[in-house]
């Protein structure tokens, strides 16, 4: 190799090198962004997703208030209630508001949430993740929010099947909000009502990233979980409030909720740590 090559050999490792470094640095730079989790507080519109009618306070209540005090357009949708659980409610279902809907309904209008509806599952529904999803699925294209938070169906110690399964379900129709074709065409062609989520959040969950200060809203949360008056359970409550002041441990915050937050690129094949 003569003297001419090897200058040029080494101006080539110099600038692959170089190209390499820029290349890492923009790669690190894109991956903490990718990573980030999703800022609710820029959200215009947020849908709650509960499988019970007291889920979304008891998970999430601060979180609401929270958000509903930075003017964020916040609802909640109800899976499953008691009319199928209640003898006097046998033959009459869907005529009557049931006690766990009036409940409900007094819950939303103290925390300022918008009622996006019951789905009418029995609780312990029978009903299969698809059913529960295909429920969810117009509602999202309907009231079209930046994020759907709903329980951690993937919660280690989660045995209920109504948690388990309608947490599933909210991440299957956040996915298929956006498919023009789904479930079927539309007036013989594409469908014009599909939407984009930006992000899927979960409460009750074991892998939080993300701590919602929630110290100026605790008594709130707690007196929007007291009006579910047939849940009255005062361990509970105060389970409740010893969890979220546990998890404000070794911050500023006098309470706090966690929650697992991802971005709609992490909802499909991305399996980077969402940090």
């Amino acid at each position: 190799m003569g003297v001419f090559d090897t200058i040029k050999k080494r101006n080539n490792q110099i600038k692959f090198s170089a190209q390499r470094q820029a290349i890492s640095a923009v790669s690190n730079a894109a991956v903490g962004l990718i990573c980030a989790p999703p800022d609710l507080s820029k959200a215009k519109r947020v849908l709650f997703v509960q499988p019970h009618p007291d889920d979304n306070q008891i998970g999430a209540g601060g979180t609401i208030a929270w958000l509903v005090s930075l003017g964020v357009e916040v609802w909640e949708l109800t899976v499953t209630d008691d009319r199928y659980a209640v003898p006097e409610y046998i033959g009459k279902e869907n005529e009557v508001e049931t006690t766990r809907q009036k409940e409900a309904l007094s819950a939303q209008q103290y925390l300022g949430m918008k009622n996006a509806g019951f789905l009418g599952f029995a609780d312990k529904t029978r009903a299969s993740v698809d059913e529960i999803s295909q429920a969810i699925l117009p509602v999202i294209r309907e009231i079209k929010p930046d994020y759907v938070l709903t329980v951690d169906p993937n919660l280690a110690t989660e045995c209920h099947s109504d948690h388990i399964k309608v947490g599933t379900a909210v991440k299957y129709a956040c996915m298929d909000a956006l498919c023009n074709f789904y479930p079927e065409f539309q007036n013989g062609g594409f469908r014009d009502d599909t939407w984009h989520v930006k992000g899927i959040g979960f409460y009750y969950t074991d892998k939080p990233n993300t701590l919602i200060d929630i110290g100026e809203f605790e008594e709130k949360k707690m007196e929007s979980i007291y009006l579910h008056k047939s849940q009255h359970d005062p361990v509970l409550n105060l389970a409740i409030r010893m969890q979220q002041q546990a998890f404000a441990k070794g911050t500023s915050f006098k309470a706090c909720e966690p929650l697992r937050l991802i971005s709609s690129l992490q909802m499909h094949c991305f399996n980077l740590p969402v940090e």
